[in-house]
């Protein structure tokens, strides 16, 4: 974990040399496609030292396809050579296409090698167990789009996919709809939950004192698919509760069309994956449990900021 945090920080997921993605807390696991682990830069086998300057995070096939290969090797279809820099060792490719694209993730589809070698990748994991986490946000009275701008940013639009529906037909609701398809890593699940659990701290402490909002929900849910066509094909069928009339709509927490309890709900696999399940009870006769926390000190710094202090 030193080594991981020294390398990346507080990243939570990498790609090492070769190009595979590794995440951090599936250190040494070989039952995960992110299992990473530690290897010597120049093999043991060669004379190199168990130290920071000739270790490196990389992922578990990485390391078994390196070994203790010497000076060249290959990794991920990729060439490398082990070179001597002044007194220590480092890892490159051997060509510079291929370490422009080792190291910065790019797909050149011009290149054959590298389109094909990226399907390959897309064909391994097709059958494996999805894990997709949906937030829900219902936004009631919105005056001001600024907020819907803050919460795109505060979710991070990068790893997560938004929609945001307009007004629904019961109502002034805005819901807006953030998906992570890939979230195999209890890490990932635990992520998105402190995400959900500080826009509830702003959402509850400032927007709605400052009257940018009149009242809002988030519902922040983990649903688990055999494979990718049954996430495509089941995953519409996660909807938003309330949105619905609520005599047949299975989620639905109470009665009610426009039912705001300024509060933040999860659902069982997130209880069950996060630290949430061993803070609140689960409600048994519902799809979601309440989760209403927040961040203290941001919590009272906001409400200084929404009283003009």
């Amino acid at each position: 974990m030193r080594l991981w945090n020294k390398s990346f920080g507080k990243d939570t997921k990498a790609v090492d040399f070769a190009g595979r993605t590794i995440a951090k807390g599936a250190y040494n696991d070989r039952n995960s496609e992110f299992g990473w682990n530690v290897d010597h830069i120049l093999p043991q086998s060669k004379g190199g030292a168990t130290a920071d300057y000739n270790l490196i995070c990389c992922h578990i096939k990485t390391n078994d396809e390196k070994a203790d290969k010497f000076p060249c090797f290959n990794a991920n279809e990729i060439a490398f050579e082990i070179v001597k820099v002044q007194n220590h060792y480092e890892i490159r490719a051997k060509s510079k296409k291929a370490e422009k694209e080792s190291n910065s993730g790019e797909l050149d589809l011009f290149d054959s090698a590298s389109g094909v070698r990226f399907f390959k990748k897309l064909k391994g994991v097709q059958n494996k167990k999805r894990f997709v986490g949906t937030v829900f946000i219902k936004l009631y009275g919105l005056n001001n789009t600024a907020v819907v701008d803050f919460i795109e940013e505060l979710m991070d639009t990068e790893s997560l996919s938004f929609k945001t529906k307009g007004a629904s037909m019961y109502g002034d609701d805005l819901i807006i709809v953030a998906h992570s398809y890939n979230m195999p890593l209890k890490d990932d699940i635990s992520e998105l939950l402190d995400k959900c659990v500080l826009l509830n701290t702003y959402l509850s402490k400032y927007f709605t004192s400052c009257e940018y909002i009149k009242g809002f929900d988030i519902y922040y849910r983990v649903d688990c698919f055999d494979d990718k066509f049954s996430m495509y094909k089941e995953l519409e069928n996660v909807q938003c509760p309330n949105v619905t009339h609520p005599s047949s709509y299975k989620y639905q927490i109470k009665l009610g069309y426009q039912q705001y309890y300024n509060s933040l709900f999860v659902n069982g696999l997130v209880l069950e994956n996060t630290e949430a399940g061993d803070k609140v009870t689960r409600q048994a006769d519902f799809e979601y449990t309440e989760y209403n926390f927040v961040f203290t000190k941001l919590s009272e710094n906001l409400k200084k900021e929404a009283s003009g202090k």
